[in-house]
């Protein structure tokens, strides 16, 4: 039985003691737990102690006023991806800018508008969320680089080594703190892209020119693989170019002198300066410098970038005055459709959005706005409620009931004070609304926060896709297993649909059997594929692998119910499995299932230690004398036993659709 999920904790900070009241009061009803504080100061302190999950600050304030405690509360590592509400009794545009300037995500002016307070706490929570599920995402990607490095003693470290030799360098060159965490990110993905190179080159000392091509091909593998991601975009740069060189030499692209984005000349110096330091080539860091230094001079750094580096490291004081370096960030354009009856609503709309960057396309109508979203992509809807033909709230259903358009983010937009009418709109499924006359920073701000959510969103559904597509792109490596996990994923969820079990848990067996193995990749493949006895210490780091598989997935909460099913996929009914000795009831019913699948097609499938597969038949009657003898639960060898029937299984027919990576 699984216990109540935790209640968020949000700090609100305001003077006055009724509205302190009624705030807490509201937040109680809502279900978060509240910490309070009476001015700003208090606030900071808390914030610091308590770790609250959102922050809603009143601006005027004793000792400390508001946009002091929200600047103080984002300077911090912690309160960066913390949500700040500002409250505020000023009504102007001024007052708001200050706000935002100061690192506020939203604001309300007061009186507070009980629904719409809660609207905003819960859209910012929502994006806290995402953002933490994404950062679990990096992890993983990193924890698989690492895992993979890990297996050679001579590289291991290297990843964390070079993001933290980058890290100073930004430190030097007076980075901000938001380039300096992009910069570490970057840094400890940079070599993502090993994962798509086979295991017997990265052990070879020396490469023929086709090998070495190969493993030169890691960097546009890295890129591949979050490229799919719209908020891993600004890692991109490093993954790609931290092979470039400053005279042009470089790879993939022979990017020359400032051609080459700074982030990816800062990871790329960091990279080559570890290099140098474990190859053996360089005794010492003094040494290791110094060989560096002379690469700059040869034309493969920016000399005068080298030179930052070599007094960072050396913790020297700089040699000139350092000025901020930034990192010049692509943005794309969002597409907004305003759906509006009034002309000149449309026109004040296109005019404001225009002047942030933003494309704007029109529709009279609901009718018209739902065959525009039908053709085109859009990002965000700003929908007016009272129309001809089609109104808002009927155009948010028909929305709200396409899959496509589940997590499009709505804006409504009205010039009606119907409280009724705002909260029909918002059980229709709007994301927001705001009354005419409009206030464009508020608009502006409203807009940007829904698009974040939508990108996360997006990138959530995504980084799962890409772990999965990783773990087939690690087998796919081994002739041996090639395939396995895609074949246990299907058969397992056809296993499960045969059980009775519905489809959307059916689904996370599948994904279940394409992860089950993932965990071998901190596993030599020498082992994997050893064709006579394993020795104890051998076989003790085999059987390790569903514990690592199951560490290296449990950042992602989305995936949370596979992670049982990961770590025992190798135990046994009669208690004689790995790696805790599970037996009979407590083994989980779905790990019963999915081991007896997994057994079968590792029973007629390839392998190292056997001669040949098994035919369908005998591998069935092994399963069977297996399951006799205890290995297996008995009255599930004979279910699937009898949904297997004569025949083996028709991959074509039962197959599904699995991600794919595009490594070219």
């Amino acid at each position: 039985m699984t216990g109540a999920p935790e209640r968020e904790v949000i700090l609100a900070a305001d003077d006055n003691e009724q509205n302190l009241q009624l705030l807490e009061e509201y937040l109680w009803q809502w279900g978060y737990d509240v910490i309070v504080a009476r001015d700003g100061r208090e606030a900071v302190g808390l914030f610091s102690q308590r770790n609250p999950d959102l922050c809603v600050l009143d601006v005027m304030m004793p000792n400390m006023d508001g946009y002091e405690a929200c600047a103080r509360i984002k300077a911090t590592l912690a309160g960066r991806r913390v949500p700040v509400v500002m409250l505020t009794a000023l009504t102007g545009t001024e007052d708001k800018i200050r706000a935002l300037e100061n690192g506020a995500d939203d604001f309300l002016n007061k009186p507070i508008n009980r629904e719409e307070l809660r609207t905003r706490i819960q859209s910012l929570l929502k994006i806290r969320n995402l953002r933490k599920e994404l950062d679990s995402s990096e992890n993983i990607l990193v924890t698989l680089t690492s895992a993979l490095e890990n297996k050679d003693p001579q590289s291991g470290g290297h990843i964390h080594r070079t993001a933290s030799y980058a890290s100073q360098l930004c430190d030097r060159l007076a980075m901000s703190g938001e380039d300096r965490e992009t910069v570490i990110k970057g840094a400890l993905l940079h070599d993502l892209g090993m994962i798509g190179v086979p295991e017997e080159l990265l052990d070879k000392t020396e490469l023929t020119p086709e090998e070495a091509k190969k493993v030169a091909e890691h960097s546009r593998m890295g890129a591949s693989i979050l490229s799919p991601m719209k908020t891993f975009a600004p890692f991109i740069p490093m993954v790609l170019w931290h092979h470039e060189r400053w005279d042009g030499g470089g790879y993939p692209d022979g990017l020359k002198g400032e051609e080459i984005p700074i982030e990816a000349q800062i990871v790329g110096i960091a990279n080559r300066f570890d290099e140098i330091r474990h190859s053996g080539t360089a005794t010492n860091q003094s040494d290791a410098l110094a060989a560096l230094l002379e690469e700059a001079g040869s034309g493969a750094f920016d000399p005068q970038l080298a030179k930052a580096f070599d007094e960072a490291i050396r913790e020297e004081p700089s040699s000139a005055p350092t000025r901020p370096v930034s990192i010049k960030r692509a943005t794309g354009v969002p597409r907004i459709l305003c759906v509006d009856d009034s002309r000149m609503n449309r026109e004040l709309l296109s005019a404001t959005l225009g002047e942030v960057g933003l494309a704007v396309l029109h529709a009279e109508n609901g009718r018209e706005a739902i065959e525009i979203l039908d053709k085109e992509p859009i990002d965000l809807v700003l929908l007016d409620l009272v129309m001809p033909l089609q109104g808002g709230e009927d155009t948010l259903q028909i929305l709200r009931r396409n899959p496509l358009h589940q997590f499009l983010p709505v804006i409504v937009l009205t010039a009606h004070k119907n409280t009724e009418l705002r909260q029909r709109a918002i059980v229709a499924g709007a994301d927001d609304f705001l009354s005419y006359p409009l206030n464009r920073l508020e608009l502006i701000t409203r807009i940007r926060s829904l698009l974040r959510i939508k990108d996360f969103h997006s990138d959530l559904e995504q980084s799962q896709d890409v772990i999965c597509a990783l773990a087939l792109t690690l087998e796919a490596k081994d002739a041996y297993t090639r395939g396995h996990s895609q074949r246990v994923g299907d058969l397992g969820w056809m296993f499960s649909r045969h059980l009775g079990i519905d489809e959307r848990f059916a689904e996370l067996i599948r994904i279940a059997g394409l992860l089950h193995d993932i965990g071998k990749i901190a596993v030599p493949e020498s082992l994997l594929n050893k064709r006579g006895p394993l020795t104890r210490e051998e076989f003790i780091r085999v059987i390790d692998h569903p514990v690592i598989g199951e560490e290296i997935c449990r950042p992602l909460h989305t995936i949370l119910p596979v992670l049982k099913l990961i770590r025992h996929h190798h135990e046994r009914y009669d208690g004689r499995g790995y790696p805790d000795g599970l037996k009979g009831d407590e083994i989980p019913y779905e790990v019963r299932m999915i081991s007896i699948v997994d057994a079968y097609d590792a029973l007629t499938s390839h392998r190292a230690y056997r001669p040949a597969p098994l035919t369908h038949t005998a591998a069935l009657e092994t399963l069977k004398r297996e399951a006799d003898a205890g290995k297996w639960d008995p009255i599930l060898v004979t279910k699937f036993c009898e949904m297997l029937g004569n025949a083996p299984p028709d991959w074509s027919v039962i197959g599904k659709p699995v991600p794919t990576l595009h490594l070219n």
